[in-house]
């Protein structure tokens, strides 16, 4: 406690060992807007702004910030907005004694653990100390993180750690996010806010008389901060929530600036309209750290990304506890020949932080069936998952690849009576521990599942399109299920544009009363140049059988989302491999890009009851795509026309960028 009064006391001071100092200094950063998946999934950039700002105080404790450049980057369409200030200046004081986000349109009122309220309101405890060792000084500094906890979680409060230094009281760093309680915008998931401060030591020439130490002259001024907000729906709980993240770093102190006379008498904060400025305000390109922050479209969940995910799963979200749940569209509705037409809805419900239930119900009017799945998920904050779920008639389709998205795939049998998939039912039990591993670019997962397989009945059909599109029902295997497997990813990623992502897995199963091993492997590499325009990607993976299994969970090759231009799904078999490419060139930024996609691909070791009761056959050798096709609003619209080689036809694909898929 002695600590924490003592920096209290420097606080309210406004000095550094006993003085202030005036500066004026160069501050430069990003704000990225995004979408974030609660699968754990790649997050989607949706807009990149830059802004460039002069940062100054005055000997006396008045500031001010002058915007030199605001430029900014629209990767998906999104609505026009401008950001609050503090997401594009520095924080120059650790904050007041009164905490205030979004210009105290997100969080207001909370009171600073170390201002004059702040031991009333909170505990402290000392939780680590860091030494840092610095040339000019005789002894190392030593730097206490003091973790700070509310007394009551029912008021607008401070929740994280405070460092400080030893001897001095000087704040070094802040880490820290709110209870519920503190939120103003009922949107607002959680608040994620570090602030650090860096040692600066007065030049030679400008050492005080009075304090001719280094010791004494020197200043922890600002460096970095980055304020990260999360925002879902309040009613309705998505898959996804959006992800403001404003990051700033300060450097290019210069000390006693010269000043005209009644500089700081101007505005607080002078702001410059959306690109006025050229490039030289930056020192940094407008995408340059995309990357870095996991933000590239080649970027595959980057260890900050993980970190982010570990702090966000130990703060309490302000959302309400309870809400309607929806995991994709065609949860809601969808159409198939299966079910006819499906109707469904959720229910989401997250009594704490690390633990969130949800369940969905629905019906399909052509099949009679009700269907419903409820899950459970768990994590401990430190990198572990785990997730029960039990389903009753939950719709599926054999791979190793969907033929389209449940909403496509609705529109498909709506408009053209053409079913993309081969449907049928399951129903039992499935646990899953997924652990990440190391610093995060590896992961395991492990599951046990029992399932009843249930086939369809009559093939229900829209009476639209042509009779000819009309695709047979296949068979299935019906009855129960047993299996048990894991698997293992590893990611490697690379600053500023490619990454590659391998993952293994295996399952053993039990059917009919006979054993079954299934192996499947995947490889796919993404590159990107630096500002986006051109982007390519590789996929290869492979997989085999051996054993007992029903029909359905064979392999399966041809037409859409394997080999178009060639027969849905006329090839299948015990072993299979594929490959997958396709590179694109933006032509007129956000409404056209030049795509060419290929690939290849060949199953073999075909079953006789598999290939008789599904009509499927090997491959006989690699069979192959070649296509070129068009895309629009930000390459989310695609538009593919592939021929298939050899023997295969032409074809027009439609369909949507794989980030939008899970949602559809």
């Amino acid at each position: 406690m002695s600590l924490v009064r003592l920096a209290r006391a420097v606080r309210a001071s406004g000095t550094s060992f006993g003085h202030t100092i005036a500066y004026a200094a160069r501050a430069e950063g990003h704000i990225y807007f995004y979408l974030e998946r609660d699968d754990g999934g790649d997050p989607v950039p949706v807009r990149v702004d830059q802004v460039a700002v002069d940062v100054y105080r005055s000997g006396d404790g008045r500031t001010r910030q002058i915007m030199r450049g605001l430029r900014r980057k629209e990767l998906l369409p999104a609505k026009d907005f401008r950001y609050y200030i503090d997401r594009l200046t520095a924080v120059q004081n650790g904050f007041g004694d009164r905490i205030a986000i979004g210009q105290g349109r997100d969080v207001r009122d909370v009171p600073h653990p170390l201002g004059i309220e702040g031991e009333a309101l909170y505990h402290y405890r000392i939780v680590n100390t860091l030494q840092l060792t610095v040339q000019t000084l005789p002894a190392p500094i030593r730097v206490h993180e003091v973790e700070v906890r509310p007394r009551r979680d029912d008021v607008p409060a401070f929740v994280g750690s405070v460092f400080v230094e030893e001897g001095s009281g000087a704040l070094v760093r802040m880490i820290f996010g709110f209870t519920p309680a503190s939120y103003i915008d009922p949107r607002t998931d959680r608040i994620n806010v570090r602030l650090e401060h860096s040692p600066w030591f007065l030049p030679a020439r400008q050492t005080r008389p009075e304090f001719p130490n280094d010791e004494e002259n020197r200043y922890w001024l600002p460096y970095r901060q980055e304020v990260e907000v999360r925002r879902e729906m309040p009613e309705l709980d998505l898959p996804v929530g959006t992800v403001i993240r404003a990051q700033l770093l300060v450097t290019g102190y210069e000390f006693d600036p010269e000043l005209e006379p009644g500089f700081f008498a101007g505005p607080r904060v002078t702001t410059v309209p959306y690109g006025t400025a050229d490039s030289s305000a930056f020192q940094e390109g407008l995408l340059d750290r995309m990357a870095e922050e996991g933000l590239s479209p080649v970027s595959l969940a980057g260890l900050e990304a993980e970190a982010r995910q570990i702090a966000r799963e130990q703060l309490v979200s302000g959302l309400p506890k309870t809400r309607l749940f929806a995991d994709r569209v065609s949860s809601v509705l969808r159409v198939n020949r299966a079910e006819g037409v499906h109707v469904g809805m959720g229910a989401s419900f997250a009594p704490r932080p690390t633990l969130n239930l949800n369940g969905l119900v629905g019906y399909g009017f052509a099949s009679g069936r009700p269907s419903g799945t409820v899950r459970g998920r768990w994590s401990n904050g430190g990198g572990t998952t785990a997730t029960v779920k039990l389903f009753g008639y939950e719709l599926r389709d054999p791979g190793p690849r969907p033929g389209a998205s449940g909403a496509l795939n609705t529109l498909s049998t709506v408009f053209r009576n053409l079913d993309y998939s081969d449907p049928y039912f399951a129903t039992g039990a499935r646990l899953g521990v997924e652990r990440r591993l190391g610093d995060g670019r590896a992961s395991l997962h492990v599951e046990v599942a029992w399932e009843d397989f249930d086939g369809v009945g009559e093939p229900w059909s829209t009476g639209l399109g042509s009779g000819d599109s009309r695709r047979p029902l296949r068979p299935v295997g019906e009855g129960a299920f047993a299996s048990g497997g894991g698997g293992l990813t590893m990611r490697w990623a690379s600053v500023p544009a490619w990454s590659v992502e391998t993952s293994l897995r295996g399952t053993v199963g039990r059917w009919d009363g006979e054993g079954s091993a299934t192996v499947a492997a995947r490889v796919e590499a993404r590159l990107a140049n630096q500002d986006i325009t051109r982007k390519a990607s590789l996929a290869v993976e492979a997989g085999a059988v051996r054993g007992t299994l029903p029909d359905q969970l064979h392999f399966f090759l041809g037409g859409r989302g394997t080999l178009p231009g060639h027969p849905f799904r006329a090839y299948g078999g015990r072993r299979f491999v594929l490959a997958r490419g396709q590179a694109s060139l933006s032509v007129v930024p956000m409404w056209l890009t030049a795509r060419l996609v290929a690939g290849a691909g060949a199953v073999g070791a075909t079953p006789g009851a598999l290939a008789d009761e599904w009509e499927v056959a090997p491959t006989d050798g690699l069979r192959g795509y070649l296509g070129a096709g068009l895309s629009t609003l930000h390459d989310i619209l695609r538009i593919d026309g592939v021929w298939g080689l050899p023997g295969g036809a032409f074809e027009l694909v439609f369909s949507v960028d794989r980030w939008l898929r899970p949602y559809l």
